[in-house]
């Protein structure tokens, strides 16, 4: 049997392997998933049943990131010695380690903005899989070996499998409608350098203002917020999602979730994305805003939105596949 490291560094990316592991498995590829200690991250698997190795930290300080992957390269040697290549999303340690090994490196990606992960791994992939709405050019800079692309988006992989499950958020004292989901952004990313604290207190103090419960999902620490409830330990997000009165991010991943699922969401995140135009094109009821006074303008349309009929797409589980099965022969 084929044997691909997935090296999930993410909730979304372990999501995608957790959802990949058995469309893997299906056609005679096992999925050895790896992760680092991360915020909601080994929860995921947890949720799905899915087996997975906790490699390594994440670090926040340049030097940190640097030192924590140096340490991860180490440890993924013996397990990447064991595989055929690499299927994942951009993890510069395991594309370090099967690269220096040989082995073919097959990339999963939808963040062209994210440069410095992408200037690091991208280079090193025989094949990079994207969504079409990412135009190719967006990759060339990069120089992978083949881009391949589909129709769609990457989370449309779980939320076409979505059931809903109202005794998730009955657990957490809430009831639909009545609550709003908030993810703060990516703020220790090596490519986010935007200082967006004050955007993200407008919008919490105008939820509450408006008599919504916020229901707080931080990716570290210091992410925190008083007078919210802060998810700590994963939950399901969709069904966070499927029963809020919104969502809203200053990333992407839970904004796409929830317009896939047909609830309204607003992205803070503030530089153009492929994804969200591409969505907000096709209807998604998706809303974008820049700064602390467009964002609370926003609140209005988005709670006016609605709801709306979830939205259809190609499922790229086959094809990232078959791609990967074709690409470690």
């Amino acid at each position: 049997m084929t044997r691909l490291l997935f090296d999930a560094l993410t909730p979304k990316q372990a999501r995608v392997a957790a959802t990949l592991y058995g469309e893997a498995a299906s056609r005679g590829i096992a999925l050895v998933i790896t992760c680092r200690e991360y915020m909601h991250l080994a929860d995921i698997f947890e949720m799905y049943g899915v087996p997975h190795v906790c490699i390594g930290k994440y670090g926040i300080a340049t030097r940190e990131k640097l030192l924590h992957g140096l340490e991860r390269q180490a440890r993924l040697l013996e397990l990447a010695e064991s595989v055929d290549g690499m299927l994942s999303f951009p993890s510069p340690d395991a594309a370090r380690v099967i690269f220096g090994l040989g082995k073919p490196v097959i990339v999963l990606n939808d963040t062209p903005h994210a440069v410095h992960v992408n200037k690091l791994v991208l280079p090193l992939a025989d094949v990079l899989i994207a969504p079409s709405a990412v135009p190719e050019e967006a990759w060339r800079q990069y120089c992978p070996g083949r881009v391949v692309t589909f129709e769609g988006v990457f989370e449309y992989m779980w939320t076409s499998r979505f059931k809903p499950d109202e005794g998730v958020i009955k657990r957490l004292g809430l009831g639909p409608g009545e609550y709003v989901v908030f993810r703060p952004e990516e703020s220790h990313a090596a490519y986010y350098k935007w200082e967006f604290s004050r955007v993200r207190r407008g919008l919490v103090e105008e939820f509450k203002r408006r008599g919504l419960v916020v229901v707080n999902v931080p990716r570290y620490p210091d992410q925190l917020l008083d007078g919210a409830i802060n998810i700590t330990k994963a939950v399901d997000h969709l069904q966070l999602a499927y029963f809020s009165a919104c969502v809203v991010t200053g990333g992407s991943t839970m904004a796409t979730e929830a317009a896939l699922l047909g609830v309204p969401a607003l992205s803070y995140f503030p530089a153009s994305y492929y994804i969200d135009t591409y969505l907000q094109k096709l209807g998604a009821p998706l809303f974008r805003c820049l700064d602390a006074e467009s964002c609370v303008r926003a609140v209005d349309g988005v709670l006016r939105a609605g709801r709306s009929t979830p939205m259809k797409f190609e499922n790229p589980a086959r094809l990232i596949i078959e791609v990967a099965a074709g690409a470690v022969k």
